[in-house]
Parts: C-alpha cells; sequence; structure tokens
C-alpha cells in the first residue's frame, strides 16, 4: 500500500457553477469548456506511481459522469458547503485510511504536476505543513501528515482573499507548527489570466 496520498478537488464542468468569475466576462459556457480543459490537464499531470491518487468530486450523485468524462479513479465525495470543512474532511478521509501523508490540490492549476506534489510530500518529512503559493494570496496545495496535522487552518476562514495563506501560516505558526512553501503558481481566474496563459485555454 502506498503511503501518501494526493487529493485532487473538482466539480462537475456544468456552466454557471465552474469559473463564474470568469463566465461573468467570457461567457458561463465558455468558462465551463475552460475549466473542464483545465481538470483534464490537471488530473493527468497528477499521476504518479509514487502516491495514491483520489479525486474529491462534487456533486458526487454524479460520479458515473465523472468517470465517463475522465476514467476509472478512487472518486470520494466533498463534504460540507464550506471549502475548509471540505478539505478538514478528505485530509480525514486519507489519515484513517492509513495513509501517512497527504496533500490536497485544485483542478484549475496548469502547471501543476506530479514533480511539484512528489516534492511537497517530501518536504513533510521534516516540515509539520506544506504550501503551494497561488499568485492571487492563497494556496493551490496543502499538505500534512498525520502524525503533525493542524487542523485550524481549515476553521473559520474567509476563503477567495488575498490573505489566506497570511492567515494559514500565522495560524500555523501560532501552533508551534513549522511549514515549507512550494513554487508560486497560478490559475486562470480572470481574462488576464486567461491571456497570460495563452491559446490553449483561450
Amino acid at each position: 500500500m502506498q503511503n501518501n496520498a494526493c487529493i485532487v478537488f473538482l466539480k462537475y464542468p456544468e456552466a454557471g457553477r465552474v469559473k463564474t468569475r470568469l463566465g461573468s466576462r467570457i461567457g458561463m459556457e465558455k468558462a465551463a469548456e475552460i475549466y473542464k480543459k483545465l481538470a483534464e490537464t490537471t488530473v493527468k499531470n497528477c499521476k504518479s506511481d509514487k502516491y495514491a491518487l483520489f479525486l474529491a468530486i462534487e456533486p458526487f450523485e454524479m460520479r458515473l459522469e465523472f468517470e465517463k468524462w475522465l476514467g476509472k479513479y478512487d472518486f470520494i465525495p466533498q463534504k460540507s458547503s464550506d471549502l475548509g470543512e471540505r478539505m478538514k474532511s478528505a485530509m480525514e478521509y486519507a489519515f484513517k485510511g492509513g495513509f501517512q501523508k497527504c496533500v490536497i490540490a485544485g483542478s484549475d492549476i496548469p502547471l501543476l504536476n506530479k514533480n511539484i506534489i512528489e516534492n511537497g510530500l517530501a518536504e513533510l518529512d521534516s516540515s509539520d505543513a506544506v504550501f503551494g503559493k497561488a499568485k492571487d494570496g492563497g494556496y493551490y496545495l496543502v499538505g500534512m501528515s498525520a502524525e503533525s496535522k493542524e487542523y485550524s487552518i481549515f476553521t473559520n476562514m474567509i476563503w477567495s482573499t488575498d490573505s489566506v495563506l497570511e492567515i494559514s501560516l500565522k495560524r500555523l505558526g501560532d501552533a508551534g507548527k513549522s511549514c515549507q512553501l512550494l513554487q508560486t503558481l497560478a490559475d486562470i481566474d480572470t481574462e488576464e489570466d486567461l491571456k497570460a496563459f495563452g491559446a490553449g485555454y483561450a
């Protein structure tokens, strides 16, 4: 059995339910098409024989549609309407399943790949937590070990702001936990982001 797990969070690419900020500028159908490409790229790039890969999907009732779309994977539900509670639940799923280290990643980071994930898992040998810093002030990846988990970073957080990572790091410091930052990456949330990534997603 693998000792490490990676959980990628995914939504079904339905117009009006994904990338709505982008959709308000370019149309919800186009935004959903872009998200679909992003998710497919992320899942493909995150496959590795160094860790077990799970897809946390929303809505879970559409898992057969997810399987038709992406293929056969270990699908798990996203529990709760709050992002922090969903991440906490997913990480607990991994630890209760016997995994010693776990990272959670988003599905809209075109440059995320297995090397970054493997590096993040390796950093957990010497750090209590690891973050992949996003250019917008949040994070595209968070990881912890079963031994050193600290769930305060998931509770009572105002998500989708430019201070999410800063607050998370402070909470870890207040709890006496060490942290390592991975390379900074960008997602596609705005028209400017879309132009920066070029024709592959435009």
